[in-house]
């Protein structure tokens, strides 16, 4: 069942929990038992994003979630986030009449 979903998100972006760990993957391949996705990691010390790819067992993932207008799974990130969003419509002036 879940193979068959995986299936249909073939080169599409979605969230994987896998063990305890949630990844914003885009879904590169389903063989099998396995599956092989891409996903970006940010490292705060040096500023970067780095691409990674993966093939973990169909049987390790845990949930899958279609939604992609989540910022981050990470509560900090996403707090973080939110304040980013909330300074920038506060600095928004009135339109001048």
């Amino acid at each position: 069942m879940v193979k068959s979903i995986l299936q249909t998100y073939l080169e599409k972006e979605i969230w994987i929990l896998i063990r305890d760990k949630w990844y914003f993957a885009t879904v590169i391949g389903v063989w099998d038992d396995l599956l092989w996705f891409k996903h970006r990691t940010y490292n705060k010390d040096t500023e970067e994003d780095t691409l990674w790819e993966m093939v973990v067992k169909i049987s390790e993932i845990i949930a899958i979630d279609k939604v992609q207008s989540v910022v981050s799974r990470k509560p900090d990130i996403f707090i973080s986030k939110l304040w980013e969003i909330e300074k920038s419509t506060n600095t928004h002036q009135e339109p001048e009449n």
